[in-house]
């Protein structure tokens, strides 16, 4: 991990130097795990809120899964046809500005309704490349939000869920994933939403599903998001979706060597990994 702000430890005031230390020592006895730089722990230690086994937790799970989960880690070119392909069909944009707390924002949207070419496992590793721009670009906010507008969803993209693809990106965006998630927003709620639902809730930490808010029309949601933030279609003033769209393609592009860079990178060695002490008699070992 690494980004304009997180390349320099001094864009991390507030997290205390004495946490990053004590995180480097613990990675010293991780062999498998990469011995990464002090503000790429700083990044994590944020995300955690200063709590330095979390912080642990967190590192673990961010390098392992991007290690284990090739498919959606490899072949992150921006420019080939796959990629473009899912940039026809789903945007995501950075919003501008941030909540009265401080707290930065990701709004995504089909751009078609068509579904004959919704390719739900690399929509999800267009998403996944996305948030981890956000992160490279935003870690260090009080907190994050996501806003998720279904405006264009029907019947026809649920035929083509792979639900393999939703667990494991779940499994990211929850456990490895290092944001302070503050809020996740579903706008233009659609009618099948409950038996959407009823399919990922056996996939959600109960503390994230508490922080989801369902809106079918747009009243809440000008009281829990700042309107300068929102996209005109939405009753905000933050310009057009499209234009949103297209302002965050230009940092997408523009990250491109980045993205490929970061596919070989701080990789785990599972052939260092110390083999967890097999569980003896009373529970000796936990």
């Amino acid at each position: 991990m690494d980004g304009e702000q997180t390349n320099e430890l001094v864009q991390w005031p507030s997290v205390d130097r004495e946490s990053i230390k004590k995180i480097k020592l613990w990675l010293a006895t991780q062999p498998h795990l990469p011995q990464i730089q002090d503000h790429e722990i700083a990044q994590f230690v944020h995300a955690n809120y200063g709590k330095e086994e979390a912080s642990q937790r967190t590192i673990e799970n961010y390098y392992t899964l991007r290690t284990s989960n090739r498919e959606c880690f490899t072949d992150r070119d921006v420019f080939n046809d796959a990629m473009q392909t899912a940039l026809r069909i789903m945007m995501f944009t950075i919003l501008p500005g941030e909540t009265k707390e401080g707290y930065k924002m990701v709004y995504t949207r089909l751009l078609t309704s068509d579904a004959s070419e919704f390719n739900h496992p690399q929509i999800l590793k267009f998403m996944t490349m996305c948030l981890d721009l956000w992160v490279k670009l935003e870690g260090n906010a009080n907190g994050h939000i996501m806003l998720t507008d279904m405006h264009g969803m029907h019947m026809g993209h649920m035929t083509r869920m792979n639900m393999a693809a939703v667990k494991k990106h779940m499994l990211y965006v929850q456990d490895a994933l290092p944001i302070r998630l503050k809020q996740i927003h579903f706008i233009n709620v659609v009618p099948f939403m409950n038996w959407l639902m009823s399919l990922v809730r056996p996939l959600l930490h109960k503390e994230v599903e508490e922080l989801i808010n369902m809106h079918v029309g747009l009243d809440k949601l000008h009281k829990d998001i700042p309107i300068e933030s929102l996209p005109n279609e939405l009753g905000g003033t933050a310009g057009s979706v499209q234009e949103l769209h297209d302002s965050f393609l230009e940092k997408l592009y523009a990250h491109s060597d980045w993205f490929t860079a970061m596919e070989s990178q701080n990789l785990v060695d599972e052939t260092k990994r110390t083999p967890k002490p097999k569980k003896f008699m009373f529970g000796l070992f936990g």
